[in-house]
């Protein structure tokens, strides 16, 4: 049992939030109802596009970010938690540095300790244009690589968010990660959380989902460890 409320930015996009609070209770070792946190969300769809907001061309998500932050601290968070990839880039400027669990930094990390030397990152393309993960692999001495069909990639993430097929979908997401790890890469980077819900209650060896390691950090600084 903690006391520590773990607070939920979400809506970038609303499954990919659920799944966040899914993979939190999953990760909680608990006999009963009492041995998970509290957990508060606010999830926020209308946000402006974080791609086009990245590339320069689209609204700032910032103003929405901070009205977020402030909706779920005033319902008592104490832990800030975005199940975003591409948003990242903002919440220093939204949230204040250290304001937040650092998916970024904490799944390049666990890549690292993997062993992988050579990860291919599964992102959106503003994601990998800003090179966030790039830079935070290449500080623990990974190389990240871009999958040989990029466009496939975000037609998967396009179709999750129109709510495609899960099962169908989780199959071209699990061919293009075939396809990677049989190429130069020796491990896979899951860093965008619409194809994080298709890789639930289906892991893959040599495969990191910056999702779950978000979710194993948070509930780490809830006082909780992660099953």
């Amino acid at each position: 049992m903690t006391g520590t409320t773990i607070g939920i930015l979400g809506g970038m996009g609303p499954a990919a939030s659920v799944h966040f609070q899914k993979r939190l209770v999953d990760l909680t070792p608990a006999e009963s109802d009492a041995d998970h946190p509290p957990t508060v969300m606010w999830s926020d769809p209308q946000l402006p596009d974080r791609v086009a907001a990245l590339r320069g061309s689209g609204a700032s998500p910032v103003p929405g970010l901070r009205r977020g932050a402030e909706i779920i601290r005033s319902a008592g968070a104490d832990i800030v938690a975005v199940p975003c990839n591409t948003v990242h880039p903002f919440l220093d400027d939204a949230l204040g540095a250290g304001g937040y669990v650092d998916m970024i930094g904490e799944a390049a990390r666990i890549v690292a300790s993997h062993g992988i030397t050579r990860a291919a990152v599964l992102a959106t393309a503003a994601t990998l244009e800003d090179g966030m993960y790039e830079r935070a692999l290449a500080a623990h001495g990974v190389e990240a690589t871009h999958p040989d069909d990029q466009q496939a990639v975000l037609d998967i993430i396009a179709a999750v968010k129109a709510g495609g097929d899960v099962e169908a979908l989780r199959a071209r997401l699990f061919a293009v990660i075939t396809h990677a790890l049989a190429g130069a890469s020796d491990g896979v980077l899951v860093a965008c959380t619409e194809l994080s819900v298709l890789m639930a209650d289906a892991p893959m060896p040599d495969v990191v989902d910056a999702l779950d390691e978000l979710a194993r950090e948070t509930l780490r600084r809830a006082g909780i460890d992660p099953a």
